[in-house]
């Protein structure tokens, strides 16, 4: 695994329709109206987020190294496509196991949790009360003290108890044998530190940053096996509030508020001092997420119909090319049907 195959798996669903930047900003996880629309109308949601740190600079090695290869190329409008090369090669990728949409880059907060509250039991066990926290943020520090608030950590019954259970979640995840090592070395315990990056690729014989990659996914495995075990009660506790409860960014969530007291979209506009266009936004992200959207308040259920029809005829979400077929509908409103009605759940 590495960021170029990643990247040109997201090439691949987005087919030829977006800049090789939409993939940059899909892995940052950047909240903007377009980014949003692409994972929903591409079946990207996966990648979503899984690098909030990322450099332009790595991605555009990453990019170059497609280029080169010969797995991707870019079109007169700039727009890039993948080769026949390109597409044999993601068939024979694995299938990856992310779930950003859903963590959003919290997996991290959750390996905080979970770094610190192993290492403060293996102490404790050991007699060791006066220790280096692994984890130095206020947040991760307060939650493991109120975790722990009356509970027996320094009996080796409670250690035994809290390693059966990442033993058992470990094993449910599906993780590679790499994956395995790789989350188990990066925990700390008594007179243990837990392995850098650079150690574990030497070890492995990866690249540090693949190391990073399979980590985060094998954190979105875990994540995953908690959220449905009933008998992982100590590890539930730690994954307390990681998944995301609501899609909408924080000012969609306003307009929304806004909306649903009556206010049109013009009044939205000028009661919160942000331009129309903004507002549009925040509605193509409300019918991208919101099953119950009212669709049928913008626009009708013939021209509904009528543009899911075409999307599916031509295989293309490309808004110029629609708004060439159906003149009359504004932009606003394409972008709305592209949002209710032909995401990859659709």
């Amino acid at each position: 695994m590495n960021l170029s195959s990643i990247l040109l798996t997201i090439i691949q669903k987005l087919d030829g329709e977006r800049t090789i930047y939409a993939g940059f900003h899909l892995l940052r996880g950047k909240r903007s109206g377009q980014t949003l629309q692409d994972v929903e109308y591409y079946g990207l949601k996966s990648f979503f987020g899984i690098l909030p740190k990322l450099t332009v600079e790595h991605f555009d090695e990453a990019a170059t190294l497609l280029r080169n290869s010969g797995f991707i190329i870019a079109g007169e409008d700039s727009f890039v496509n993948i080769t026949p090369s390109g597409r044999q090669l993601v068939e024979n990728l694995p299938v990856y196991a992310f779930n950003g949409w859903d963590y959003r880059g919290r997996e991290m907060i959750f390996f905080a949790r979970l770094s610190l509250a192993i290492q403060t039991v293996s102490n404790f066990k050991a007699g060791e009360h006066a220790f280096i926290p692994v984890q130095k943020d206020y947040d991760s520090q307060n939650f493991i003290r109120n975790l722990f608030h009356k509970q027996p950590i320094s009996d080796p019954a409670y250690a035994r108890y809290i390693a059966e259970e990442l033993r058992l979640c470990i094993e449910r995840s599906g993780m590679d044998d790499n994956q395995k090592i790789i989350m188990t070395h990066r925990l700390s315990g008594f007179k243990l530190t837990g392995w850098t990056w650079d150690q574990l690729g030497a070890h492995l014989g990866l690249q540090p940053f693949s190391v990073y990659l399979l980590f985060i996914e094998g954190l979105h495995k875990l994540l995953v096996v908690i959220e449905q075990a009933a008998d992982l009660s100590f590890l539930r506790k730690i994954a307390d509030n990681i998944k995301v409860t609501t899609y909408l960014t924080d000012s969609s969530r306003k307009t929304q508020q806004l909306f649903n007291r009556g206010l049109s979209i013009e009044e939205i506009a000028t009661t919160r001092n942000l331009k129309l266009s903004t507002i549009e936004d925040h509605f193509v992200e409300m019918s991208i997420n919101d099953p119950q959207f009212p669709l049928s308040q913008f626009v009708t259920e013939d021209y509904i119909e009528a543009v899911v029809a075409k999307v599916k005829e031509v295989e293309t979400r490309r808004l110029r090319i629609l708004k060439d077929e159906f003149g009359e509908l504004s932009y606003f409103q394409l972008r709305l049907i592209l949002g209710a009605r032909t995401g990859a759940g659709s």
